[in-house]
Formats: structure tokens, C-alpha cells, sequence
């Protein structure tokens, strides 16, 4: 069974850290530093960095956790030439297994033409980047994060 921590990045942002065992990945890293030291705190192993879109508050942290820890970053291939350091590309509706991780994309453009959602189906989590926000005037998501658990 997975476990997610979540991580406060920038000023109001977050980034997920997806693990079991000593192997991570970790979702949309806006900055490096809080990852690495939560990483290193739980001492495990950044296998993969997922990342839900191209904007900078979600991307900024690839490179330096890329060359630190020698993983792969993952995302929708429309983005191949906007999100930096991208070794995989995802389609539509793809899925992905290595080792206990396993999640389907699912592509949500909106924000972005080229956002997609991470969907851990066996969890029943879903990772929504930003096609889902909260704020306090509306009733899109009444939550701070953007992780959703769900039960059937």
C-alpha cells in the first residue's frame, strides 16, 4: 500500500511525495528544498517526479531533484517541450506500472492545454494538479489540496 505526504512549497503551494517502502515520487515540484529535506527525512529513494502541468509553481524543482537523486520525470506528451528534463511521455488515458506504483493519466486540458490528471486506481486517489482549485469564494473543492481520496 502506498502512503502520500503532503509538502508545502512556495508560498501557498503543494507537492506530493508518493511512497512505499524506500521508493518515491513525488508530484508537481514547485521548489526542491522541501522535497529534499522530507525525502531524506523519510529516507527514501525519488524513483519519479510526475509532473500535471508546465507552470513554473509545478515544474521548478525538476532539474535539481532529477540531477540529486538520478530519476525520471514524467509527463503528458503534449508538454514534451515545456516541461523541463521529461525522459517519459504519457497519453490520454495511459497506464503506468513500475513496481508498486501504478496510476492511469487522464487528460484534462482547461488550465492548461496540456494538463492531465494522476489517477492511482488501486488507492482510489486521484492527483488533480490544477483542475481542481479551492478558494474561499467558491465551491469547486472545499479542500487546500488538490490530492482527492474517494471511497466507492
Amino acid at each position: 500500500m502506498i502512503k502520500v505526504e503532503i509538502v508545502k512549497c512556495l508560498k501557498d503551494n503543494f507537492s506530493y511525495i508518493v511512497h512505499n517502502n524506500n521508493e518515491a515520487l513525488v508530484i508537481d515540484p514547485s521548489e526542491s528544498g522541501p522535497l529534499i529535506k522530507s525525502l531524506d527525512k523519510l529516507n527514501l529513494k525519488l524513483k519519479y517526479i510526475l509532473n500535471t502541468h508546465h507552470h513554473f509553481d509545478h515544474i521548478d524543482g525538476n532539474l535539481t531533484l532529477k540531477e540529486k537523486y538520478k530519476c525520471k520525470i514524467i509527463g503528458f506528451i503534449d508538454d514534451k517541450k515545456r516541461i523541463p528534463g521529461i525522459d517519459i511521455c504519457l497519453k490520454n488515458e495511459e497506464i503506468f506500472k513500475e513496481g508498486d506504483f501504478q496510476f492511469k493519466t487522464y487528460h484534462t486540458p482547461g488550465h492548461t492545454s496540456g494538463h492531465i490528471c494522476y489517477h492511482f486506481f488501486n488507492e482510489k486517489i486521484l492527483f488533480t494538479g490544477d483542475t481542481l482549485f479551492s478558494d474561499r469564494k467558491s465551491t469547486r473543492l472545499n479542500s487546500s489540496h488538490r490530492c482527492i481520496s474517494y471511497a466507492v
